[in-house]
């Protein structure tokens, strides 16, 4: 079956005959020629540009990227997955800012405190192809990116309306900025709400939501070259239901703070400076009886993750070189009890005062060595530490007193001692243009990533952390081939990911738990688009991946079956009109929690999927534009692969919503 799926891909690749969209490409291109030696690989376009539709969070969004997906627990909080990848193993930044989930069993990853319409840009790097963005990101990086505004307008603004049948759900956003040659002002804000959607069944999925945000950001020029830019936001999440966990979340708080310093060099060798520093603060709560049916067994769940961190960059260009030298600093403190409500004893310490530190310093560099050739490499060095202050507090396990430290040695072995690591990681790549219409890259990287404060330091009953666990090596040969000749574009890629030390989450009997073992991730992605008239377009798109197990022989959890997308899209100058076929194949490759030689996340093996999806929209003068759509027209019954079972191990695969009318009105000025 797998041989079949491989060439299934291969061939349906070459035959499609599509590529990158033109505003990608343009993207990439204004990022390089900012920062010389920042190999982005695609994207670099606005969240509309990604998908006009009214979305819940930022990990909605990213499942319009071909070779993204997401695992779904309710209406909000998709977790995104990027070439099999989640979690630590993406780097995901909120305009430069670090912020790790208040939710150990991710109700709340990074991107549900992205208000996709106040971000001016979104790049996706897939893979491991830059290392000035932090260790780790071995499936790639993630940047919502806000710029200095363009002064040609002193006041500008952007405000919509937004609403969607299946589930009710309405937002407002506001986006306003004063600017000057001396600097800018700008506030955004934003109010959401939904009610539970219908899937394609008729069935009622626990997944309302109410989220609310404000932020401030102001610029001022300290001369004609350096600039000062700081920020304060807050997101606040309320009342949000998850029918793939066993608790909802009352509440889920980010306050974030930022400070960038830019300053260009008049002449010389030096180029660009930029300092830049963030505090990211979430406080979490989580129960199973504020918000559903109070059981017997009335728990709660208080948690707080603080990131701190900053970096130095430094852009030069020498020996016909554009270099960048930078150092970066991260520390994230996280606490979490899990407290019987009833009579506030202690069941579990999720995070037991873990405190994770890293250093890193790196170089990347960028040489073209003629017409057709070009070559760019990064190194990278952190250091890591890792330790959890409350490791000897003690809770109760079935009645008995116990600590995390017990718990670690019963379940591993393993003391509860501080660990320090020291982690080497880079890449190199070649791109060679074979003449006007081919260009052919080829990348070839390191990456390494450390366990994070839930694989190390979990302490429950039926949920257990190692803190001995090795680092992540992830060693990635890719290959890729673009054409252009003007009417058509289209890119393939081939990838190969063999990973020594991979932390593998499974169960031992009725516990989860941790450990080391090789693995490898492997796969093929093709996307383009096809002019077939100066109106008509089509853009179709293919992801296929294969994630292995290699010491047990295993497939492994959460692997995305073979997807593929077929848009049409037609144009004229005030008013578009889109069709998109959206299909999934069936995924029989799985490890199964039932499967006693696996033991996995799997849920099931999942059935394929087609889903049909239109959209238009209209400009009704230059500051005015309605865009509206249907999502599922025909009201399919489908449910993404990722999609998990609970941390309490019920059999739940969240269905996706059902058909879906949607519309947005937005005015600009």
């Amino acid at each position: 079956m797998k041989k079949k799926e491989f060439w299934l891909a291969v061939t349906a690749a070459i035959v499609s005959q599509t590529v990158v969209a033109e505003s990608d490409v343009a993207g990439a291109a204004e990022a390089v020629k900012l920062y010389p030696a920042e190999a982005l690989q695609v994207l670099g376009q606005s969240p509309a540009q990604l998908n006009p539709a009214p979305l819940s969070d930022g990990g909605e969004l990213l499942r319009s990227v071909n070779g993204v997906s997401g695992s779904r627990m309710g209406g909000r909080g998709i977790d995104p997955i990027i070439r099999g990848q989640s979690q630590g193993r993406l780097n995901i930044l909120l305009d430069g800012a670090y912020l790790h989930s208040g939710c150990p069993n991710r109700m709340d990853p990074p991107t549900t405190y992205a208000v996709t319409d106040s971000y001016d840009q979104i790049t996706v790097i897939k893979g491991s192809r830059t290392v000035i963005y932090g260790g780790g990101g071995s499936g790639g990086t993630v940047l919502f990116q806000r710029g200095w505004p363009d002064i040609e307008q002193t006041v500008s603004g952007e405000a919509s309306y937004s609403y969607r049948s299946n589930s009710d759900s309405e937002a407002l956003n506001l986006d306003l900025t004063a600017a000057s040659e001396l600097g800018y002002l700008r506030v955004i804000g934003h109010r959401g709400e939904a009610e539970n959607y219908q899937d394609g069944a008729g069935n009622e999925v626990r997944s309302a939501w109410e989220s609310q945000s404000a932020g401030l950001l102001g610029g001022i020029r300290l001369g004609d070259n350096t600039r000062l830019e700081g920020s304060f936001e807050q997101v606040e999440e309320e009342n949000v239901l998850f029918a793939g966990a066993g608790m909802d979340s009352p509440f889920s708080d980010n306050d974030s703070m930022r400070l960038k310093l830019t300053h260009d060099f008049a002449a010389g060798n030096l180029q660009r400076l930029r300092v830049e520093a963030y505090r990211t603060e979430i406080n979490h709560l989580m129960d199973n009886f504020s918000l559903r049916p109070a059981g017997m067994m009335q728990m709660k769940a208080p948690t707080s993750s603080d990131t701190s961190g900053g970096r130095v960059l430094l852009d030069a260009y020498f020996a016909d070189t554009a270099w960048v030298f930078g150092a970066d600093l991260q520390q994230n403190d996280r606490n979490g009890t899990v407290i019987n409500n009833i009579n506030g004893m202690k069941g579990g310490i999720l995070w037991p005062e873990a405190e994770i530190r890293q250093y890193g310093l790196f170089t990347e560099a960028e040489h073209r060595l003629d017409n057709t050739n070009s070559i760019k490499a990064g190194l990278r060095l952190d250091r890591v530490s890792a330790e959890a202050g409350r490791s000897r507090e003690s809770f109760m396990l079935m009645g008995t007193p116990t600590t995390p430290a017990a718990r670690y040695q019963a379940i591993y072995g393993a003391s509860d001692q501080p660990q320090d690591e020291t982690n080497v990681a880079g890449f190199a790549s070649w791109s060679h243009r074979l003449n006007s219409h081919y260009q052919l890259e080829t990348s070839l990287s390191r990456s390494v990533r450390s366990a994070d404060a839930t694989e190390r330091f979990m302490a429950k009953g039926d949920w257990v952390g190692n803190p001995q666990l090795a680092p992540e090596k992830h060693h990635q040969l890719e290959l890729s081939l673009d054409f252009d000749n003007g009417d058509h574009r289209w890119q393939l890629s081939s990838w190969y990911n063999r990973v020594s030390d991979y932390i593998l989450r499974e169960y031992r009997g009725n516990v989860q738990s941790y450990r080391n073992v090789d693995a490898e991730l492997y796969g093929i992605e093709f996307e383009g688009r096809y002019r077939l008239s100066d109106s008509l377009s089509l853009r179709p798109a293919l992801a296929w991946l294969q994630g292995n197990n290699r010491d047990d022989n295993q497939s492994l959890s959460q692997i995305s079956p073979l997807s593929a997308r077929l848009a049409l899209e037609y144009q004229q100058s005030d008013w578009l009109l889109a069709a998109e076929l959206v299909t999934a194949a069936r995924q029989n490759d799985v490890c199964l929690r039932s499967d006693s030689a696996c033991n996995g996340l799997d849920v099931q093996k999942t059935p394929g999927y087609g889903v049909m999806n239109l959209h238009g929209e209209y400009r009704i003068n230059d500051s005015l534009m309605l865009t509206a759509g249907v999502d599922n027209l025909f009201d399919k019954l489908w449910r993404s692969h990722e999609n998990r079972e609970d941390v309490s191990g019920n059999q739940v695969q969240v269905a996706e919503p059902g058909r879906s009318a949607w519309l947005k009105l937005s005015a600009t000025f």
